[in-house]
C-alpha cells in the first residue's frame, strides 16, 4: 500500500473518503462548465444544472443545519 492511502486522521478516517464526496462535486461541476461552453442547444440544461451542483449543495448544507 502506499503511504497516502494509509494516512489516517484522529476521528479515523481516511483522507480519501473525507474528501470523496468534494472532489466528486469538483469533477461534476468542472464537467458542467465546461459542457456548458462547448454544447449548444439542448444540453445547455443539464450543463447548467452539472456546473451548480457545488452551489445546491451548499444551499442544502446550510438550510439542514437551522
Amino acid at each position: 500500500m502506499s503511504g497516502a492511502s494509509r494516512i489516517r486522521r484522529k476521528s479515523g478516517k481516511r483522507l480519501s473518503a473525507i474528501f470523496a464526496v468534494p472532489g466528486l462535486l469538483f469533477i461534476v461541476g468542472l464537467a458542467g462548465l465546461v459542457a456548458a461552453l462547448l454544447v449548444e442547444g439542448a444540453g445547455d440544461l443539464p450543463a447548467a444544472l452539472a456546473a451548480g451542483s457545488g452551489l445546491a449543495v451548499l444551499v442544502l448544507v446550510i438550510c439542514r443545519r437551522r
